[in-house]
């Protein structure tokens, strides 16, 4: 496969078990759909391997900025650039293969707005993503065990933010606790 910004070839190799393509030159790298998914959770292995990397889950928060002269290595379609959620952060998708190219730092731009949004959750928020992973046991896409790994992350991402927002009422139920 080739670059789509002209670079050249790009080369294979593996990351967090995953293979995927990048450009020697430009730092970008292409991701085969559902890769960036998985590479986020394999590599984070804690608080926001729950949260879906997936751009089109939510329709009414899809951006989609305007179409690339870059074409998709894989079928040569023109990619669309599309921005991640609420972020700033502007990724160049395939609608065909659903394959993703992502420039050098972007990868690492996501996981920091990853972690910024799971950092500035709320109790609600975690009561509403609890719902939510609740749900996506029976319906999501990863797979029942998958899901109820998500829902048990969320759930203890809650507490953490419970005993953040409600210091007294934690210490309350602290001293009520059995021994």
């Amino acid at each position: 496969m080739d670059c789509p910004k002209g670079h050249g070839r790009l080369r294979s190799l593996v990351v967090a078990s995953l293979r995927i393509d990048r450009c020697s030159e430009c730092g970008g790298s292409w991701y085969d759909q559902d890769e960036v998914r998985l590479l986020k959770d394999k590599e984070s292995q804690g608080d926001y391997c729950w949260i879906d990397f997936d751009l089109w889950k939510d329709i009414a928060k899809f951006r989609a900025a305007r179409q690339q002269r870059y074409a998709c290595p894989r079928d040569g379609r023109p990619l669309t650039t599309v921005y991640y959620g609420d972020s700033r952060i502007s990724v160049d998708v395939c609608s065909e293969c659903k394959g993703i190219w992502l420039d050098e730092t972007e990868y690492d731009e996501i996981i920091a707005y990853l972690e910024k949004m799971v950092n500035t959750k709320s109790v609600g928020d975690y009561l509403r993503d609890v719902r939510d992973e609740f749900l996506e046991i029976f319906r999501g896409p990863e797979g029942a065990l998958s899901e109820m790994k998500d829902l048990d992350r969320v759930l203890y991402l809650l507490e953490l933010r419970f005993v953040v927002e409600q210091p007294g009422l934690t210490k309350i139920l602290n001293a009520l606790r059995l021994p």
